[in-house]
């Protein structure tokens, strides 16, 4: 049987992404990803996003944002995790496609980033914010560094 796993993606840690968790009064596993590692291994710039995948480790949805208000949507995934068939609309959806290459500005974003990540580990949270500040405006398409 399949599993739902909620991955909170917030550099301020679990103190921030909690009470979303309670709030959603999540019955499943949450975890946290504060490094950023899901998106970048995906690709992605928004959330809330589902990607999802079948015991075996593979995608049986095409990566893509998701509203778990939506009825439809979450009789879906209900039936899937329920049965393990996939549902008709996720493989006639459109395919996923391959991760473009980055543009300079978005690497050099994404570069910044990560090294915001280092200096609120270690406690230099001004310094932090003003390389998050800068990683925003070479991408400001990416909500996740927002």
């Amino acid at each position: 049987m399949a599993e739902v796993v909620a991955i909170a993606q917030d550099v301020q840690g679990a103190e921030v992404a909690i009470p979303w968790m309670e709030k959603a009064k999540a019955t499943y596993r949450c975890l946290l990803d504060r490094h950023n590692a899901v998106a970048n291994a995906c690709n992605l710039k928004y959330v809330p996003v589902a990607i999802i995948v079948d015991e075996s480790g593979l995608l049986v949805r095409a990566v893509g944002g998701v509203n778990i208000g939506d009825g439809e949507f979450r009789a879906q995934l209900s039936s899937w995790v329920q049965t393990g068939d996939v549902p008709t609309e996720w493989v006639e959806a459109e395919q996923p496609q391959p991760p473009r290459q980055l543009t300079e500005a978005e690497a050099e974003a994404k570069a910044r980033f990560q090294l915001a990540l280092v200096l609120l580990e270690r406690a230099k949270r001004e310094e932090a914010l003003a390389e998050l500040k800068k990683a925003v405006v070479l991408d400001s398409q990416n909500w996740l560094i927002r």
